[in-house]
């Protein structure tokens, strides 16, 4: 009887070892490649080699809105200063009170008075804050200039009267223009003139330490003497208004909105 279950075990060891064997070998021994179905791939394939090779489409830039420009400034549709302006109010002495004289700007939008420096600006600091403007040109010095040395006490008003300005508008945009050239022939008539490039000097980095925008309007002149300058040789006439001043104080405004 022993003898039996003896010979069944062995023969069942035996079928179990054959079994895991013949699955052992399945797994080692490789597929020949008649048994591997290539057809999908093939046809694939043999498409993608046929077709056309198309270049991927680049991904989109986003494009800048081109404003127009006329020698060099944003244009004013239509020469409508005032429409322009309507948001910009602009201080100073008599070389920008011409503006409103001219009638190329309204008053209202001009705080301006002839032979005037900031206690003028000090003086009309209420009227400018009722307006709250939105941009504000600020335009003194012309009347200041004697001496190199005079130019600490006018800085130092300019800036009292900035820094109040900018706590009493603090949503408004300031801007200090420079003091305009002017012609030698001026030098006799008002010797302080010679000065200008010295005191602008002086106003670009007041306005660079006060965190304001600095207007240069120096490289106006330069070509156009003969044409803009009235005949002492410190007023410009009106037509640097229409041509130069506005549209490049307008545009100064614009790109720093």
């Amino acid at each position: 009887m022993q003898s039996l279950i003896h010979r069944i075990f062995l023969i069942v060891v035996a079928v179990a070892v054959g079994i895991m064997s013949i699955r052992l070998l399945v797994v080692l021994i490789p597929q020949r490649a008649s048994d591997v179905d290539i057809a999908a791939g093939s046809s694939y394939l043999a498409e993608r080699a046929n077709a056309d090779y198309t270049e991927p489409s680049p991904t989109p830039v986003p494009t800048v809105p081109v404003i127009t420009q006329t020698n060099g400034f944003m244009e004013i549709k239509d020469k409508n200063y005032k429409a322009a302006f309507k948001d910009i109010y602009i201080c100073g002495d008599s070389t920008v009170k011409a503006i409103s004289e001219y009638k190329i700007l309204d008053e209202e939008h001009i705080i301006a008075k002839i032979g005037v420096g900031t206690a003028h600006l000090k003086k009309h600091m209420d009227e400018i804050v009722a307006k709250k403007p939105k941009y504000l040109i600020l335009h003194y010095g012309v009347n200041v200039m004697d001496s190199p040395e005079n130019v600490k006490y006018f800085i130092n008003s300019y800036k009292e009267c900035i820094e109040e300005l900018k706590k009493r508008l603090p949503d408004t945009k300031i801007f200090v223009d420079s003091i305009f050239p002017v012609k030698e022939k001026a030098y006799k008539q008002s010797p302080g003139t010679k000065y200008v490039d010295f005191y602008n000097d002086k106003l670009d980095e007041m306005a660079w330490e006060l965190g304001v925008n600095y207007i240069n309007h120096t490289p106006q002149f330069e070509s156009f003497e003969k044409n803009y300058y009235e005949g002492d040789g410190i007023h410009p006439i009106p037509k640097y208004y229409t041509e130069k001043y506005l549209p490049f104080v307008y545009t100064e405004v614009m790109k720093n909105q």
